[in-house]
């Protein structure tokens, strides 16, 4: 009884691992909302000045761009977005030297950013840009482009009329945020507004949005993007930058995997000794009578687990430090539990050692898993199988599963183990 209420514990607490990691990584990719058929206006949220989110963002304005796309709404006042636009055409870098001049001390003001823009400029030389923001620089951007405007007699021109209703958007924002985090009912408002009334103009239905994390999430009523999928509905797609930069573990990728091996050293150094030093009495004999369809299996899935955990670098844990911090999928924990498995299996074969190496030995539980010599290593890399979604490793993990776990419950029976 005692050893069923503890294999009862062992499987039901690896069960619980299984569906907790498969749920939280579930709950975590909704979040993003990536483009479809339907999708007219594709949003894409960054960290500001971190250079592998620009060149991420420039990769995807490239294909849209290669895709006919030429609108690119970014979160900046109207009047730098316009400035940006005049720039385009312009063979000097003038106008774009003054706009970094202007937001030194920000986290755009960075040589990254700058970069960005002019890799656009060369690669994208149609873009048009369109900015949404409320009116940041008011006093000294804004202010430059309304002297540029009426420099040129255009005081009565609808760019006047938008560049001051941003400036007026700009001073109410920053007469109110004292916290300095950007963070503003108010600011979210007019970022609605501003899209809503920008995309009237642009005059193209496929356009790309940059924008702050924060401010794309689909899901927030509160924020830009959750008012806008209100307005637009499946038109609009939302995809946070380091969901992209993290990726998809590649099932099927080939390579070279550190975690196999570490795996595999765990397995074959008892193994070997065992095999050298510390058979039990009796061993050789039983092992006469065992099933030639189990052996068969037993073998045939011994060499795919070597191979699959060598050559897919799918089942290495996929980390990844970005400028928001460290990124993982949740179904990492059952690389955890894996690991724990194997570690087990270590302190399983310490124990044998130490005992007085009989068949009831070898073929004995430890920490609740009947048979742990066979069903700890095999459950540990069906678990790899499953974090990396990789179907020839949970493929050879049941037939190494069969024909080991098969073998070796003969032996147990044979031993009185386990009862007939």
């Amino acid at each position: 009884m005692k050893n069923r209420i503890g294999t009862i514990t062992a499987f039901t607490v690896l069960a619980i691992v299984v569906f907790v990691a498969f749920i939280l990584s579930s709950l975590a990719g909704k979040k993003d909302v990536y483009p479809g058929e339907e999708t007219k206006i594709r949003l894409y949220g960054e960290a500001h000045g971190a250079k592998i989110y620009y060149d991420t963002e420039l990769e995807l304005w490239k294909d849209c761009y290669d895709d006919g796309c030429r609108v690119l709404f970014v979160e900046l006042p109207y009047y730098t977005a316009e400035y940006l636009n005049l720039w385009m055409k312009d063979d000097s870098d003038e106008i774009i030297d003054r706009i970094f001049d202007d937001i030194q001390g920000t986290q755009s003001g960075n040589e990254y950013y700058y970069e960005f823009w002019h890799e656009i400029k060369e690669h994208c030389p149609e873009t048009v840009f369109y900015g949404t923001d409320v009116g940041h620089q008011y006093d000294i951007t804004g202010a430059r482009y309304l002297e540029y405007l009426t420099e040129n007699g255009l005081e009565d021109s609808e760019n006047y009329q938008l560049a001051e209703e941003c400036i007026k958007q700009g001073m109410e924002f920053h007469s109110e945020d004292t916290s300095h985090t950007g963070i503003s009912p108010v600011r979210e408002s007019y970022m609605v507004s501003n899209f809503i009334d920008a995309y009237a103009r642009c005059g193209s239905e496929n356009i790309m949005g940059i924008y702050g994390s924060y401010h794309v999430d689909l899901n927030n009523p509160d924020l830009m993007a959750g008012r806008l999928r209100a307005h637009y509905g499946d038109m609009i797609s939302s995809v946070k930058l380091s969901s992209i930069v993290f990726g998809k573990n590649r099932p099927y990728r080939f390579g070279f995997s550190v975690t196999g091996l570490i795996f595999l050293i765990m397995l074959f150094i008892p193994n070997i000794y065992w095999g050298i030093k510390a058979k039990p009495e009796g061993y050789d004999e039983a092992s006469k009578n065992e099933n030639k369809v189990l052996l068969i299996l037993e073998r045939t899935g011994e060499t795919l687990v070597t191979c699959s955990l060598l050559i897919f670098p799918a089942i290495d844990p996929h980390v990844i430090k970005l400028p928001e911090g460290i990124f993982f999928d949740w179904k990492i924990l059952l690389c955890t539990a894996a690991l724990v498995l194997m570690i087990l299996y270590e302190c399983y074969w310490i124990r044998y050692f130490k005992s007085s190496r009989t068949l009831k030995d070898q073929y004995s539980s430890f920490a609740g898993f009947p048979l742990a010599g066979a069903t700890l290593p095999v459950i540990a890399v069906f678990l790899l199988g499953l974090y990396s979604l990789n179907f020839i490793i949970i493929g050879a993990a049941v037939i190494l599963g069969i024909g080991h776990i098969g073998i070796h419950m003969m032996h147990a029976k044979e031993a009185s183990v386990m009862p007939a």
